[in-house]
């Protein structure tokens, strides 16, 4: 334990939120240039991967320089389909292996068409550093459960694609995969096979969440006509979801928009958890409010410890190590808007809220068993990304934390150099511990 700071509660009174120490007891990374073949029954659309990156057709290889908040060291298009953009992670302990979702592809609905869908099975070894991809499974509609036209409606297989949903959330209850989408937003049933049996559409107190890129928003006829409204921003739906027995906790990105404002408790905004039932499969109308400690805050990932505490990621959306700080006008080769909020709260879910209980700073990790892959920043280990998007138990003494490194746009480690995914072991007894 090292410090106290103070957070505001849903009665806008003080309680304590204590930091706790982290210790790196394991580093794996994964190239950032590591790749997939698509399923051989796959349309050879999906040989190549970013034509759409620019939102216009380009089919030459390699040729232009993907740009993200600077531009990387990565050209598009390329070959196959890249290992990238992990955003969630489950430990199976049956297994000893974990299961990672990745995201839409270059992050919009217009740029990611040749993007699939997949989830992907690692064994994760931090003893000696090493992963092996055991399994790929690429998510399809091919029983048409959708509604609206896919990518490859036209198809027999109907692999799926970023172009059709936005993959930021999971969980996996007796076998199948239930999978928070942001598009929607909408609530995806898998089975094992990554085949779609169901999606759900979301509702809080009777009214359906609609984002920007749900396909039932229609522009109207005539300029001056009126469009059917949002209330959910572009890309805040379901970005992290948590799960205790049969019931699920889906957590929005952002905040639900009620026609003049943000929901709010006494001027402060909150993001909304979501209960709903696999086995029933209906919304039980329970939910919780999560407060942001600040509102340009974004949460990551979500994963319950028992039944009434999680763990929540909370992050700000910059990103560098602050040993690489720009100090001038000259930002080609430094960062000069680096990382300073990146936690795990551990909460607890009582009286309609997520209330944090303490954390751990993942700018501030403990090594003292040397085992980091990267240089450290003043004797610490910091996890500097701008999207960090998984964390889950391992056990009653370890949690396994990873990036999603927004291939290939994310630049954290190196100015300029597309990041690697990454999956760091901590050890966290008295965090896990904590009441």
């Amino acid at each position: 334990m090292k410090k106290i700071v103070l957070c505001a509660t849903l009665f806008s009174t003080l309680v304590l939120a204590r930091e706790y120490e982290a210790n790196l007891k394991g580093h794996i990374t994964i190239d950032s240039k590591a790749y997939i073949k698509p399923p051989k029954d796959a349309p050879e659309f999906f040989n190549t991967y970013g034509k759409f990156a620019n939102f216009t057709r380009e089919e030459k290889i390699a040729s232009f320089v993907s740009k993200g908040n600077r531009e990387t060291d990565y050209y598009l298009p390329f070959n196959n389909q890249p290992i990238q953009g992990h955003s969630g992670i489950k430990y199976d302990k049956n297994t000893d292996s974990y299961f990672v979702l990745t995201d839409n592809g270059l992050g919009k609905k217009h740029n990611s068409y040749d993007a699939m869908l997949y989830m992907h099975n690692f064994k994760l070894d931090f003893k000696d550093s090493s992963y092996k991809l055991v399994e790929t499974i690429f998510f399809n509609d091919k029983n048409k459960k959708y509604k609206y036209p896919i990518t490859t409606e036209a198809t027999k297989e109907r692999y799926l694609s970023g172009a059709d949903f936005d993959l930021e959330s999971f969980q996996m209850i007796g076998g199948d995969f239930w999978v928070g989408d942001e598009f929607g937003p909408f609530l995806l049933h898998f089975d094992r096979s990554g085949t779609l049996k169901e999606v759900f559409e979301v509702y809080v107190n009777n009214k359906e969440l609609l984002s920007p890129d749900n396909p039932k928003l229609k522009f109207a006829d005539l300029p001056e006509g009126k469009n059917m409204e949002f209330n959910i921003k572009r890309s805040r739906g379901f970005e992290a979801m948590a799960s205790y027995g049969d019931k699920l906790y889906l957590l929005l990105e952002g905040g639900i928009y009620n026609g003049d404002s943000y929901e709010s408790v006494n001027g402060k905004e909150f993001l909304r958890i979501i209960e709903f039932d696999t086995k029933s499969k209906k919304y039980t109308n329970k939910t919780y409010k999560y407060f942001l400690e600040d509102k340009s805050h974004s949460i990551g990932d979500f994963n319950m410890i028992d039944k009434q505490y999680g763990l929540i990621i909370e992050r700000d959306g910059k990103e560098g190590v602050a040993d690489k700080q720009c100090i001038g006008k000259n930002t080609a080769n430094c960062f000069n808007n680096v990382a300073k909020f990146k936690r795990i709260y551990k909460v607890k879910l009582e009286n309609g809220e997520a209330k944090k209980i303490g954390y751990i700073d993942l700018l501030n990790i403990n090594d003292n068993d040397r085992v980091s892959k990267k240089l450290l920043v003043n004797g610490r280990f910091v996890f500097p990304f701008e999207t960090i998007e998984g964390v889950d138990i391992v056990d009653s003494k370890h949690i396994v934390v990873a990036n999603d490194n927004n291939f290939p746009y994310s630049s954290s480690r190196e100015s300029n150099k597309t990041d690697d995914n990454e999956f760091i072991l901590l050890e966290v007894s008295e965090f896990l511990n904590a009441k």
